[in-house]
């Protein structure tokens, strides 16, 4: 699958700044178009519940000064992305440009930020946003959170997770988790785009792995990649925390994982291995459940 559209939420935040910055990365690597997207909140959600029993006229008043500071602060939000998209030097453009190397789009729309974001990255080639920046245990309570697992479940496409801090860069040596499941066969295929483009491909695998993970280097070799293989030491603890320390024992700048979980419902996504990962990794993760 060719990347050819990003998906970028934008909040304002810092955090949203930097996976921006990324973005730009990517797209310079594959000519690809940025959509970065901005959501407002829903009209209904802009009345609180303890305004209730104000009259309609005051309730009007409250109700139009909250739009109008939504949409001041969307036009903030927008002006730094148009500052972004000036100092990379990439065109804002209305309309798609075959072939015409980079691009970015800004949109605002009005909903519920995770079912927008869903239904964006459906129609989207992969979506980048950023690792949530919270204390480990509570990826699943924090809004940054919340919507990284609805993308994950609800788009069926890769999500480039960027940790916090991230430099921008054109990463040169990417691992890849692999543990034979349906999710890191996903991931595979997603991201084959990204390590044609690698000097270096590493195989990150147990040893009771040994024999699929040769495979998975043959697969590699017919898509024109030459990956290598290297085994977790196997000494117990969290595969996670193993899974990083090959990454930084190897120098890999990139990681390719599916989302792990034992149990398929959807409480215990973020547990294990996916848990570990979104609270340490300090690399670019690509996920795909």
């Amino acid at each position: 699958m060719a990347i050819k559209t990003i998906l970028v939420p934008m909040d304002g935040t810092e955090a949203s700044l930097e996976v921006l910055d990324t973005a730009f990365v990517v797209a310079g690597r594959f000519g690809a178009h940025i959509q970065a997207t901005h959501v407002l909140p829903p009209a209904d959600a802009l009345e609180p519940f303890t305004f209730a029993r104000l009259s309609s006229k005051l309730k009007e008043s409250l109700q139009a000064e909250a739009e109008s500071g939504a949409r001041e602060n969307a036009a903030r939000i927008r002006d730094r992305f148009e500052q972004c998209c000036e100092k990379h030097g990439v065109p804002v453009v209305d309309a798609p440009v075959p072939d015409n190397g980079p691009s970015a789009a800004w949109k605002e729309v009005s909903g519920r930020v995770s079912d927008v974001l869903v239904h964006q990255a459906r129609l989207t080639d992969v979506t980048a946003i950023a690792r949530p920046r919270v204390s480990a245990g509570t990826i699943r309570r924090s809004p940054a959170g919340e919507n990284l697992e609805s993308i994950m479940l609800g788009s069926g496409r890769p999500v480039l997770v960027v940790p916090p801090k991230w430099e921008a860069r054109r990463s040169e040596h990417a691992a890849i988790g692999w543990n034979e499941s349906l999710e890191a066969s996903r991931t595979l295929a997603t991201t084959i785009p990204w390590l044609r483009e690698m000097k270096t491909v590493t195989v990150v695998a147990s040893r009771n792995r040994e024999a699929s993970a040769g495979d998975l280097l043959n697969y590699l070799a017919w898509h024109g990649v030459n990956g290598q293989v290297r085994f977790l030491d196997g000494k117990g603890g969290s595969v996670g925390a193993s899974i990083l320390a090959v990454c930084d024992e190897v120098g890999a700048e990139m990681l390719m994982v599916g989302g792990f979980s034992h149990a398929r419902a959807r409480q215990l996504l973020f547990g294990g291995v996916t848990r570990h990962l979104l609270e340490k990794s300090e690399i670019l993760t690509v996920m795909v459940h």
